[in-house]
């Protein structure tokens, strides 16, 4: 009955027996979703990538120090149905001294991908996707002698493998691939991002930004001129394996992007269609004040990793409530649940797509709103957020970032709690305008796009303007930091507004109405 699922009533079957499932003994090396003929078939074609990729040189087992392997192998969906899919990993850990390598890389950031959608859009560039088949395969070249054993698929008895590149399960294989696709883009006279080096940017001679490119690990997005493709993007394809290309509308690394009318409109529909409350029955639902059991536990730890996914990636009127149902995990009671699955249907019926426009030709702005709550967490702490837009002089907008997070200092008044919110959101703001600055202009400059930052704390707003230093000394520190800022001219101005318009009131607490900034993402404009 491997392999088979089958309905049977329990009611007419006698002398039922259930038995453990036969074990796996560690010489199989292999870790399967499905035991079938066709997993071994799908291995044939992953030993022929390492040998079209020259991953390695067949040698003598003289009793070299060796790195044993395992088959990873999966059923992937496609279009056509489930396929399967074998990848030949090596067990990395084993590896002597493996841990003193240097195995971090750089990936983009999404506050990187939104700016890039954002500029895109403002050159009327399409998005375009690209992901590279076997890109660990085709990294860099290894520095080191690393011996691996082969698994009995590629009929070598007798022979181990000297590898020449950094494959999969090795503690730099990432790091390795990078350095390769860094190599690549530097060859076409692309610069990498000093800001976010997952970034890559190629200019004219006269300084003109002609097209970007990010990568996340082997998924590429890119947009440019025709210039820009036929240098750089072709380059790219002559020397990598490349798989699947798109546009228009296709998903990248989860997302939804859709290219339509010269704008670019970001959502997460399929992943939301598939997001489903936490199952709990009507009189457990009534013991609010219960503790979960660790199934409870892990269900509820398991959906709000799917709602904090989507608050960060596209919906920012949910990130306050994911973040306190992230907070709440480590004492987590029934109430907890409830709360979730209250988020996940306002999820499900509030649809929000991030829109990314022509902003017109005039000068751009960065504006920065930020707010705080005092104590409105449960064990008294203080919430802060912000909001970060890319604005034109006609308001009109493309959304770039935001954030809602616990102050981690002791705070002790609505003050403290504005100032250290604001000071976040500027170094967010900073960020993103040296990244805009770096690619449009190639200077890594925020003060060629000043932030405009805005409050509804009416006694920061006068804080700020004032000569006269406020009562907290630590505090002082913040507000002069601020004060420098405007002085330097990486913050332009520093804007009051009524609570009913603080774009970024309902990051903060519960409760708020987050009607006014969804009205503000659908319409694409902001006027103060």
């Amino acid at each position: 009955m491997d392999g088979v699922t089958q309905s049977v009533d329990l009611s007419q079957v006698q002398d039922l027996d259930i038995s453990d499932p036969p074990s796996v003994s560690d010489d199989t090396e292999s870790v399967m979703v499905l035991d079938d003929t066709t997993l071994h078939a799908a291995k044939l074609p992953e030993l022929k990538n390492w040998k079209d990729n020259d991953v390695f040189t067949e040698v003598r087992d003289g009793g070299q120090k060796c790195i044993s392997t395992r088959w990873v192998c999966t059923l992937k969906p496609t279009p056509g149905g489930l396929i399967p899919k074998a990848r030949l990993v090596a067990r990395g850990f084993e590896e002597i001294n493996g841990h003193t390598c240097q195995k971090d890389s750089p990936t983009c950031a999404k506050e990187s991908l939104r700016l890039i959608l954002a500029i895109l859009a403002q050159n009327q560039w399409a998005p375009y996707s690209m992901d590279i088949k076997t890109a660990f395969l085709q990294g860099q070249k290894l520095k080191r002698d690393i011996f691996i054993r082969p698994p009995k698929e590629a009929n070598c008895a007798g022979k181990i493998w000297h590898l020449k590149k950094c494959v999969y399960g090795l503690n730099d294989a990432s790091l390795h691939w990078y350095n390769k696709v860094k190599t690549v883009m530097l060859e076409c006279g692309a610069k990498v991002s000093k800001v976010d080096p997952a970034v890559f940017y190629w200019s004219d001679q006269k300084g003109n930004l002609r097209g970007v490119l990010a990568c996340h690990v082997d998924d590429f997005i890119w947009g440019g001129t025709a210039e820009f493709e036929t240098t750089v993007i072709s380059h790219v394809r002559s020397k990598f394996s490349v798989g699947k290309e798109d546009s228009v509308a296709f998903q990248y690394i989860g997302i939804g992007l859709l290219h339509e009318n010269q704008e670019i409109y970001l959502h997460q529909s399929n992943y939301v269609d598939n997001l489903t409350p936490i199952q709990i029955d009507k009189v457990r639902a009534t013991q609010k004040d219960s503790r979960l059991t660790a199934n409870e536990t892990q269900s509820l730890r398991s959906k709000v990793g799917q709602i904090l996914w989507i608050a960060r990636q596209s919906r920012p009127d949910i990130i306050f409530d994911a973040c306190n149902l992230a907070a709440s995990i480590k004492n987590a009671k029934v109430e907890n649940i409830l709360q979730a699955n209250k988020v996940i249907r306002r999820i499900k019926s509030d649809k929000v797509t991030l829109r990314f426009q022509h902003l017109g030709d005039g000068k751009l702005s960065l504006v920065v709103f930020s707010d705080a709550s005092l104590g409105n967490l449960p064990d008294g702490g203080t919430q802060g957020g912000h909001l970060i837009f890319l604005v034109g002089e006609t308001g009109k907008l493309s959304p770039i970032c935001w954030n809602s997070k616990k102050i981690r200092r002791v705070v002790r008044s609505t003050l403290a709690g504005e100032t250290l919110a604001m000071a976040d959101a500027i170094d967010a703001g900073i960020f993103i305008s040296t990244l805009f600055a770096e690619l449009t202009t190639g200077k890594a400059d925020p003060a060629l796009l000043p932030l405009t930052c805005v409050t509804d704390c009416k006694s920061l707003y006068e804080a700020v303007k004032s000569t006269k230093f406020v009562a907290e000394k630590r505090l002082r520190i913040e507000i002069s930091g601020i004060n420098e800022l405007m002085e330097n001219h990486q913050v332009k101005e520093l804007l009051w507004s009524k609570t009913e318009k603080q774009l970024a009131d309902c990051l903060t607490k519960r409760g708020a109405s987050p009607l006014v900034l969804l009205q503000t993402l659908e319409k694409g404009v902001w006027s103060y």
